[in-house]
């Protein structure tokens, strides 16, 4: 009776080493589980960093672009008001020395 007490009792002892060994085991394997999934988040942010990095240098290109033709525009349209009114300057001075040597060569 003693004898079979005894491997009752190894039985249990031999039992609880398994039990401890598979916690361990599941231990490991949570550790790994977190370890991957961290390496995996990394990717994914520095991944989504790359694409918002691209992203908001495509958009300041295109906004440089746009400032850049409407620059471009606005030069346009100074050079042709002052070609204008150059124009009525020289249309101007014409009258006004006609309308001088009017009054004073009578």
């Amino acid at each position: 009776m003693e004898a079979q007490g005894e491997r009752l009792l190894q039985d249990l002892v031999n039992q609880e080493k398994n039990l401890v060994a598979k916690v361990e085991e599941a231990r490991d394997q949570a550790r790994s589980i977190v370890e991957e999934a961290d390496a995996e988040a990394g990717r994914i942010l520095d991944e989504a960093r790359g694409r918002a990095d691209a992203l908001a240098r495509q958009e300041a290109d295109r906004g440089a672009q746009e400032a850049e033709a409407t620059r471009a525009d606005m030069v346009q349209a100074a050079r042709e008001a002052a070609a204008r009114l150059e124009a009525e300057a020289r249309a101007g001075k014409e009258d006004g020395v006609a309308l001088v040597m009017q009054r004073v060569l009578p």
